[in-house]
């Protein structure tokens, strides 16, 4: 069962996590590493679809960690348990991860997994290893609209492999890099109980809102070219509060925000209206 396992983990190494740089060439399952092969000449291949992250082998022969999601407070249970396995709180998953609590049919399987992966690695519990295997035997991994969940299981795989060429050790764990879905802002919130829009609107006087969708940090929102200051939200981490400004007559003005390190992908179109009642009356 071991090596079959490790087969099909080594096969699905082709699909981490990590985006190709323009003009690469996904590599065909004839290229993935085998059984035997040295930890240092293990690589997880591009999957083409998100930027450069997750668990791939460095040449001192670690595996990256997960890193941070970073995961939308409006996220299903199931998104929220990538929270813990970026701090490796293996037992904080084994106590929340449960068929109840999964929103995808193979959630339960996956988070299992991934607990397991975690108590073998954080806390050298061979036995995890030996579950590890057998769930991911039954799995496929997740789509790109997964993002979360993908991550997750690619670095199950990725250890699972490294473990299968030489079970007597444990690669050690380094920082994940970047996000493991994309950033981006998509709508707000009035925060009127209606949830966030892609089309926002308000009087002419504006108002406080809350930016939607994933972030790591928010520095400054512009607002038709002019800045506006931003904060956390001190209710759901993650979340930002921005309020937007007055403004003289009718109209619509684009909407962006800018983390530290640059530029937020996403913008929005905010609409001022004259029948200052009317606030997000679309809310999705």
């Amino acid at each position: 069962m071991l090596a079959l396992a490790g087969a099909d983990v080594v096969l699905l190494l082709m699909c981490a996590c990590s985006a190709p740089p323009p003009g690469a060439v996904t590599p065909s399952a004839s290229s993935a590493a085998v059984p035997g092969q040295a930890v240092s000449e293990i690589s997880v291949g591009p999957s083409g679809d998100e930027p450069a992250r997750g668990s791939g082998a460095n040449n001192d022969g670690s595996l990256a960690w997960v890193p941070p999601g970073p995961v939308d407070p409006a996220d299903p249970p199931q998104a929220q348990w990538h929270v813990l396995l970026q701090t490796k709180d293996c037992a904080g998953l084994g106590a929340v991860v449960s068929p109840r609590k999964a929103s995808s049919a193979d959630g339960f399987t996956l988070w299992s997994a991934v607990t397991a992966i975690c108590r073998a690695v954080d806390e050298g519990d061979a036995s995890g290893w030996r579950d590890a295997v057998s769930m991911l035997s039954t799995l496929v991994q997740p789509g790109p609209e997964r993002c979360l969940d993908r991550t997750a299981y690619n670095l199950v795989a990725a250890f699972i492999a490294v473990h299968t060429q030489n079970p007597t050790a444990t690669p050690p764990p380094r920082s994940g890099s970047h996000t493991a879905c994309p950033l981006s802002l998509t709508g707000l919130d009035a925060l009127h109980g209606l949830g966030p829009t892609r089309t926002p609107s308000s009087g002419l006087a504006g108002g406080r809102f809350q930016l939607a969708r994933r972030f790591l940090d928010v520095v400054t929102v512009m607002v038709g070219g002019q800045p506006v200051g931003v904060e956390a939200d001190p209710v759901l981490p993650g979340r930002w509060i921005v309020v937007i400004p007055p403004a003289a007559e009718a109209g619509q003005v684009q909407v962006t925000a800018v983390a530290s390190d640059g530029p937020i992908p996403g913008s929005l179109t905010f609409t001022y209206l004259r029948d200052t009642a009317v606030t997000n009356a679309d809310g999705e």
